[in-house]
């Protein structure tokens, strides 16, 4: 069979689908010679899925590769940016959730604004707005966690030093010998 008449045999089978296609494009006026026409016009696409946050930081990571790949001397120029890089294709998305430290992001992101002003690819806006959300979000966890294992020192007078060693040492008779007692 040709790809013809199978096409015949289909648009026989289903001659609403068929219908439907033909109604869905859309008209246009068409000037041939002196005489407008009245044609039908390319199909309309279907609007795209909404891409999912995974897939749009891999279209970001590639897009940022393809820069810095194309500007060699950025690599070495840009290191934060090029750390951000290296961790986004080892980690994914979690160098933007932990592997990669705050400080380290905030300068990435700096770098690829800089970047920006010549290069508008919607990957790379996408992925500098997703790092520019990142950053804000640990900074404001990092405000709000309680610190873990910090040490606070205040000033106390010299008496007040004396009796907290004396709670913490304990007293020891002055009779007692300095040597370890024995084992049975």
């Amino acid at each position: 069979m040709t790809a013809t008449s199978s096409q015949g045999k289909r648009t026989r089978r289903q001659p609403l689908a068929w219908l439907r296609g033909l109604l869905s494009r859309p008209l246009k006026l068409e000037r041939r010679g002196v005489q407008l026409h009245v044609v039908l016009g390319e199909a309309r696409q279907p609007p795209a899925l909404p891409t999912r946050p995974g897939e749009v930081l891999r279209q970001g990571h590639e897009a940022l590769r393809a820069l810095l790949t194309r500007h060699p001397d950025a690599r070495h120029l840009l290191r934060h940016l090029s750390f951000f890089e290296q961790a986004l294709g080892r980690h994914g998305s979690r160098a933007l959730r932990s592997e990669v430290p705050v400080q380290v992001l905030q300068r990435a992101h700096e770098q690829l604004e800089m970047l920006l002003r010549e290069d508008t690819t919607p990957e790379l806006i996408a992925l500098a707005a997703r790092l520019e959300r990142t950053v804000k979000d640990r900074r404001r966890a990092e405000e709000t966690a309680a610190p873990v294992g910090m040490v606070q020192v205040s000033e106390a007078s010299h008496s007040l030093f004396d009796e907290m060693e004396r709670s913490w040492t304990g007293n020891i008779p002055l009779g007692a010998s300095a040597a370890p007692p024995e084992r049975a």
